[in-house]
């Protein structure tokens, strides 16, 4: 029988709002849109220890505009929190590539990432002739992912994985050709840790897809994938929903 876990929100900074987070929510109110931002990283504590969701930020990859402001605290000090150490997390499961999930790397110096192999084909791959693309991974992002390359730390799987009982990895696309969802057992029922499929807790409840996606339909799709895989749709949680937070740096979501 598949163990639970408990599940922590990590908040590395926030935006005072979606305007000045230069991401777009797929909302029409101007009210909404006043609502601050949220950047996340998750801890799951289970039976094979701590594993961690996405690796936030970090100021020597990010855009200038990131690496100042936005009350950011380094992902280490928001585990430490929870007397986890970075350096001994041994497994980081990437949602997709973004540069507010997945440029914390150096954080977790002794973690294999998993990842899809959809995402690291995509941001590495011919499209990135192209700006529109290329510009949403850092110069240093690249060079980075060879060297865990090298090192043997990326661990590529084709859709859907069971990384152990009662934790599985949900390909979902859309919001990238690689994006990944995160399924699993808690006390409370079954648990989904969206990624970007939902930035809000708006876009889960309204079925209604966020407005930055590679695949509309493929977002679309994994939203509904995600509210047919919780036990109960308040189980579902979005990336970057202040409400998630309660007010806090860290919280226990489940």
């Amino acid at each position: 029988m598949a163990a639970n876990h408990s599940v922590y929100a990590l908040m590395v900074g926030m935006s005072e709002n979606w305007w000045r987070a230069g991401i777009m929510p797929c909302l029409r109110s101007d009210l909404e849109r006043d609502k601050p931002v949220a950047y996340i990283f998750w801890l799951i504590e289970g039976p094979n220890g701590a594993v961690v969701v996405d690796t936030g930020y970090h100021p020597d990859y990010v855009a200038p505009e990131w690496a100042q402001g936005k009350n950011f605290i380094e992902p280490p000090k928001l585990l430490a929190e929870r007397g986890v150490r970075a350096d001994e997390v041994k497994t980081v499961i990437v949602t997709h590539f973004h540069q507010d999930h997945f440029t914390g790397m150096d954080y977790f110096p002794n973690a294999n990432f998993v990842m899809q192999r959809a995402e690291l084909e995509f941001w590495t791959g011919p499209l990135m002739r192209h700006e529109v693309f290329d510009k949403q991974i850092r110069p240093k992002v690249r060079p980075a992912l060879e060297r865990l390359k090298q090192e043997g730390r990326i661990e590529l799987i084709d859709g859907d994985f069971e990384l152990y009982p009662g934790l599985e990895l949900l390909k979902a696309g859309g919001h990238t050709p690689g994006s990944q969802m995160i399924a699993l057992q808690t006390a409370a029922g079954k648990a989904v840790l969206c990624g970007d499929i939902a930035y809000t807790y708006k876009n889960i409840r309204d079925h209604h897809p966020v407005g930055w996606y590679y695949n509309l339909g493929d977002t679309v799709v994994a939203l509904d994938r995600a509210l047919a895989t919780a036990t109960r749709p308040d189980l579902a949680f979005p990336n970057h929903d202040a409400e998630v937070m309660q007010g806090k740096r860290v919280v226990r979501v489940v």
